[in-house]
Formats: structure tokens, sequence, C-alpha cells
């Protein structure tokens, strides 16, 4: 079974609110209950709920250096766990934790930057060894899976050199356990899962002295969803304002992501996708192949988003000609037969693409990145049996982190530490701003409109068919209607899929975005909305 959990299911998802909609954890006296949320679901594997375990703060402090562009950065790694107590002061869980600050500087002046993944259920591995750490496994050209054993390696595109880190890990992920007589379902929820992780980050700011520090997320998959929400709470509820939050692999709504015969919207913004994939395995037409990967990638953005879509909204009152020049004209983008696209009504969804595309070579394609491929059980089955870019980093990802966990970090634990499939059924039914499709959109943008400052990098891989970039394209072309929030908002692309670190080229590039964010927004000066505008 899957452990990474980044956005399975999403169609049954967030029907998922049963009793944990009853058992949402007190906060502070007089607290709102605030706008959280989360894109995605997990596959369930039975484990979802824990008699908990002893509260008790155990941390793991260790000195290092890397040589990072050619320059030795000192650094101080501490791993362990931090007490998180509800409003009586009673201990409600420990949330396990690695920090990375470098010596040497003054914290007033040092950003801080909070990452996490997503799921939701899964464990902050992924980003820890993918970009952050400043140690990782070596895999093989273009990400692809290396052969065990797996060798640990500095990493040179961590971004240390600009930013402290702090992984985090959300409840039954990682080490992270509720206290003993709490359940783990009150924190397996969109609400209750935003609302400890600032906790965390509010008392992470007290421990450590960084209150001063400029402050910044990085979420993936899942964990964009959760940022959108977090930046509301941490301004809401614990008087903390951001300098910029970064996503990857974004999902704000799940609207834009749910393949659905009656949500024409997320046909199209799955579209761009499959056109950059198949030019990447060479089945487009020879004109539309000749030219660059941007340039299919805008010619199918326009058709999706204009003629497309207009279509699809007909419904059954298309003609005949029409329904013929729409499946030819989508033949031509996607690779696919004009008859196979006849019989999905012009509505491929995901699932056939990666089957249907390589067909003829016996091939499916990868979920989180289309570039891999890998061979079905039955090559005529129309579902995937595996994911080929899913089983290519989790064991290195897993053996390297527990190597560099005990050896480096010094850190060990009884317990098992969770990549993920042990948080149940997630809750969405609290969300504030959610009708229908759990969404957290209104959420970043009532935060944007609260600070002029906050600024958000959107990074997206055009081989990623979990998270299609042309859905956050969507998102953030909707997110508001005042220009402040088309100026905040800064998109990064990747030949790459879903995690675009797992390649050498993406990852630097990744971490070149990261710098000059961080530069440009910790002294940003306030974009508002002007009259007339």
């Amino acid at each position: 079974m899957r452990t990474r959990l980044l956005l399975l299911g999403t169609a049954i998802s967030f029907l998922a609110v049963g009793p944990a909609a009853a058992q949402q954890r007190q906060g502070p006296p007089g607290a709102r209950p605030g706008a959280r949320g989360a894109p995605g679901a997990e596959r369930d594997s039975g484990a979802t709920d824990s008699a908990g375990v002893p509260a008790i703060e155990k941390v793991s402090t260790t000195q290092h250096t890397i040589t990072v562009d050619g320059k030795p950065v000192a650094y101080t790694a501490r791993a362990g766990t931090m007490v998180i107590r509800d409003s009586t002061g009673k201990p409600a869980a420990t949330v396990f934790y690695i920090s990375y600050t470098k010596d040497g500087v003054e914290p007033a002046s040092r950003p801080v930057t909070f990452f996490f993944n997503g799921g939701p259920g899964s464990a902050s591995i992924w980003l820890d060894e993918g970009i952050m750490s400043p140690k990782h496994p070596d895999m093989g050209p273009a990400g692809s899976e290396p052969a065990p054993p797996y060798n640990l390696v500095d990493n040179p595109n961590t971004p240390l050199d600009v930013t402290d880190l702090v992984q985090v890990d959300a409840m039954m992920t990682g080490y992270s356990r509720p206290a003993e007589g709490v359940k783990a379902s009150e924190f397996t929820g969109a609400v209750n899962d935003v609302q400890m992780f600032g906790e965390f980050i509010r008392d992470y700011l007290d421990k450590y002295d960084r209150w001063a520090s400029p402050k910044y997320l990085f979420g993936e998959s899942y964990g964009t969803f959760r940022s959108a929400g977090l930046a509301s709470e941490l301004q809401e509820r614990e008087g903390i304002e951001l300098n910029g939050i970064m996503l990857l692999g974004t999902v704000l709504d799940f609207q834009y992501i749910s393949q659905d015969p009656s949500n024409d919207i997320a046909y199209a913004t799955f579209l761009p996708t499959y056109t950059a994939t198949a030019w990447y395995h060479k089945k487009l037409p020879s004109n539309l192949q000749s030219e660059s990967l941007e340039q299919v990638v805008a010619e199918s953005r326009s058709y999706a988003f204009g003629d497309y879509l207009t279509a699809l909204a007909k419904g059954n009152m298309l003609s005949d000609a029409e329904r013929h020049a729409v499946a030819q004209k989508l033949s031509s983008l996607t690779g696919i037969s004009e008859t196979y696209l006849m019989n999905t009504n012009l509505r491929l969804d995901a699932g056939s693409f990666r089957t249907e595309l390589l067909r003829d070579q016996r091939l499916m394609l990868g979920r989180y990145d289309t570039r891999l491929t890998g061979i079905n059980g039955n090559p005529s089955n129309q579902r995937q049996d595996y994911d080929p870019s899913d089983v290519a980093p989790s064991g290195a990802f897993m053996a390297a982190f527990m190597r560099y966990l005990h050896d480096d970090l010094k850190y060990s634990s009884n317990l098992q530490y969770y990549m993920g499939g042990h948080t149940g059924r997630w809750d969405y039914s609290t969300l504030t701003f959610s009708r229908g499709f759990p969404s957290e959109t209104e959420s970043l943008r009532m935060a944007m409109a609260k600070d002029p400052y906050l600024h958000v990098m959107v990074g997206a891989g055009y081989y990623d068919t979990a998270t299609p970039f042309a859905n956050a394209e969507y998102t953030f072309t909707h997110l508001g209607f005042d220009q402040t929030y088309k100026d905040r908002v800064q998109f990064k692309y990747y030949e790459s899929g879903h995690m675009a670190y797992l390649n050498q080229a993406s990852a630097k590039q990744l971490k070149s975005d990261i710098a000059s964010f961080i530069a440009s927004t910790q002294h940003a000066t306030p974009v508002t909305a002007q009259a007339g505008h």
C-alpha cells in the first residue's frame, strides 16, 4: 500500500466527516474556530486512532558544517518533540520536528521557514530529504529509482544558506502522537490540523526566541492547502504575520482536481499537463512536436480555458459536428485517438490518460511524474496497479532519512516513524469558507487582504497529474479580483513532476527560486488596491 498519500481519493475524501466533526479540540477561551483547510485525501490503512503516548519533550542537538555554493555553512540541527497543550494546560500531543539553524547569525535578522508535506497523513520526510535537509539520498538520473542500498550524500541545493529550516510532522505521521488519553481523531481534520500547526509554530517561536525573524511557510501538495489555512490561523489566533508562503504541487480548491462528469472545470485544468506529457513522449502531431514545451503548453492552455471549456458547458447540446471537432483538437493536444475521446464524452480523466498514451508500448505513466513509465500487470487495464513515479523515491528516502536521523542527528525513538497511512479518514466538515468542495482559497485571500506585505510563490511541475499546474493557475486567477493579489503571486515552472526536487536540474532551479523569493520579501513594501482599480 502506498505510504505517501498525497491527494489520493479526492472524490470521496471530503465526505469523511463522521464522528471527528464533533471532536474538535478546544482552543483558547473566546477563540474563533477559523478557516483552515486541506485538499486531497488519504487511503485509509486502518489505524485511525491511538491510545496516546507519554507527552515528553526530547531534543537531540548536534553541530555540523556543509558547503553550499562553495561556502561553508556551520549549522545546528535539533531533532525532537515538542509538547502541545490544550486550553487548560494539559498535554494534548507531542509533535516531532527537525530544525536546521545557521550558526553565528543574529536570529532577529535570520529568516525561518516552516515546511511540511501533504496527504493528508504524510510525514514531511519528502521535502526534508528532497530539498531542505543538508543531507539526502543520491537519486538516479532525473530522479529515477537508485539501486539499493542507498547512498547518503551532501545536498548541494539545501536553502540553509538563506533561511533556517524547521520540518514539522503532522499528527500520526513521523513520531508525532497524541498524548495519553487523547484521541488522534482530535487532530486529523482540516481545522484541527491547522490549529495544531499554528500552536507548534507559536511555541517554537517562543522556545527559540524567533519572534523577530522573517517568517515563511513552505508546503507541498496537501501542505499547500494547509499553508493557506495556516496563514489565516496564525493571523487570527496567534498574532503571527508571515513574510511569504511557498507552495509546490498546489491545490487550494478540490473542485479543480476532481474529475467528475458534472464538474467540467477539472477536465480543462488537466489538459495542459496531458499536452506537456504527450510532447515529452513524442506523441503529438509533427507541427506541435516541433515546438518548445512552453509553446505547446501555451496553446493547450488557451484551448482548455477557451473553446474546450465552452464546449463542455454545452453538454449534450453539442452537435455531432462540434463533438467531432472537439475530439479532433483534443487528439492533437493529447496524443489520444479521436475514437477513444469520443467514447469518454470528450472528458479524459487522468488515470485513463496515463494508461492509454503508451498502451501500444505496453507502458503506463507515473501519476506524480508522467515522464516515468512502468509495466502494468495487465496492459489492457484502465487502472494502474502501481505508480512508477511513487516507488522511485520511497525506499531511498526512508533509508537515507533514518540513517541521517540516527547517525548524524543522534535521535532515536521506540516508536515507528510513520511515513503515512495512520491518520484515517479526514474531516473537512468544519471548513469556514468551503461550499461543496473543500477549499482554502478564500482563507488565503483574507490573509493577503489583511497583510499587504504577504507574498506567495507557486512552484509547478509540467508533468504532475496529482496537482496539475493549470489548476493552480486557475485558482490564483480567481483568488481575488484586485490587482494587489496578482502583484503578490509569482509562478515558477519546472520540467519535472509533482516533486520538482527529485532531479538535480529542477532542484537547483527550485533552490534559486526559494532564495530569490526570500530575498525579495524580507523588506517588502505593501501592495494595496488603489482607487479606480
